[in-house]
């Protein structure tokens, strides 16, 4: 394991281990690390033991481990990442910070408040850093988009559309039945804490209130269908729609502005102004149609250099690079679960929930 003051991490490869090798972990994180000289991929951890040797073997992995607590007895590392069900990322990422060792977790951060809280807690200690894979704000056009609201160029943004719909995670990639759980899974766990993640990156801030409804289908025991309208501090709002019921796949965000509007996808941005709303309406029909792939012919969770979970994981091993530790990774991370969480509770309950103050006043420590 790693300590501050031992030998400086630039000066040779960080040693990273992957916890969990299901869908996530064997077809992005293994495969991310592989790409990037600066990774030495010392150790799989999992609990089927014979899996772990032979996907081991395919990424000439030396070192295989059936649990957390003889990887950080007998592993040399630096840094982990945690591609294991929610209900397990906060007392895996405990043990990590308690070794000194840097977290990359999985989404959604972990199953409740409190066990999120516990790691931002445990990272700010030990100085290590919490990043939290909130792949989409490493795609170019949503980097160019927030850029354009930085600048000013579309005036002031009031409200923020994001949708992203696509069909259920287990009739294509994964196999983790987690999907399903009604204490850790849902729409809203999975693609819910990208769009609250996207809308945070957006406005730069954090949420005060949620109102929300939900739908399920076939009696799923998790909601597959969610709307909700985020409040903002300063009059500003955010728009959500998630799905898990299409038969394609379908991303994209309209952002408002008093003087430009800009609707972007993962391959498209374009700027409009207030007059150009017809024009805008079919360049976004028309760009959705493009993206929107039958789901049999969509090559996904597929890492390629360059792409964005390569670009998440790069960066994420830069910030180990440079000794990073603590840092706002780790409180947007416990925004996005308090904001899933009052969005469950706003559409069980049908009415306007207000964010927690205890995430309020985690996200704004100093």
């Amino acid at each position: 394991m790693n300590h501050k003051g031992a030998l400086k991490l630039p000066d040779r490869k960080i040693r990273v281990a992957v916890i969990g090798i299901g869908g996530i972990g064997k077809r992005v994180h293994l495969p991310a690390y592989k790409n990037n000289s600066n990774v030495e991929l010392a150790a799989l951890v999992d609990t089927d033991e014979k899996r772990a040797k032979r996907v081991a073997n395919k990424f000439h992995i030396k070192q295989v481990f059936s649990s957390t607590e003889k990887l950080f007895k007998n592993g040399e590392i630096d840094a982990v990442s945690i591609c294991t069900p929610p209900d397990s990322h906060a007392e895996i990422a405990l043990e990590a910070f308690a070794n000194g060792v840097h977290v990359f977790c999985e989404k959604p951060l972990a199953n409740d408040l409190n066990a999120g809280s516990k790691m931002v807690k445990a990272s700010k200690e030990s100085d290590r850093i919490l990043m939290v894979g909130f792949h989409r704000r490493f795609t170019p056009s949503y980097q160019n988009a927030k850029q354009c609201i930085s600048r000013g160029d579309l005036g002031h943004v009031y409200c923020i559309e994001d949708q992203f719909i696509e069909p259920n995670p287990l009739f294509g990639w994964t196999k983790s039945d987690w999907f399903l759980s009604p204490t850790i899974g849902g729409v809203l766990n999975d693609l819910g804490s990208h769009v609250f993640d996207m809308l945070n990156y957006l406005y730069e801030d954090y949420p005060m209130a949620i109102s929300a409804c939900s739908t399920t289908f076939l009696n799923s025991p998790v909601e597959e269908f969610s709307m909700f309208l985020v409040e903002y501090p300063n009059g500003r709002s955010g728009i959500g729609k998630i799905s898990w019921l299409s038969s394609t796949v379908t991303e994209g965000i309209f952002v408002y502005g008093t003087a430009q509007n800009l609707f972007a996808s993962p391959n498209f941005l374009v700027k409009i102004n207030a007059n150009d709303i017809p024009e805008m309406s079919l360049w976004r029909a028309a760009s959705e149609s493009l993206l929107s792939m039958k789901f049999p012919k969509l090559s996904f969770l597929r890492v390629q250099k360059g792409d964005p979970y390569q670009r998440e994981l790069d960066y994420f091993i830069e910030r180990v690079r440079k000794d990073g530790g603590f840092g706002q990774d780790a409180l947007n991370a416990l925004s996005v679960l308090a904001t899933c969480k009052a969005a469950q509770d706003a559409a069980t309950k049908k009415c306007r929930i207000e964010i927690p103050e205890q995430a309020r006043a985690f996200v704004n420590m100093k």
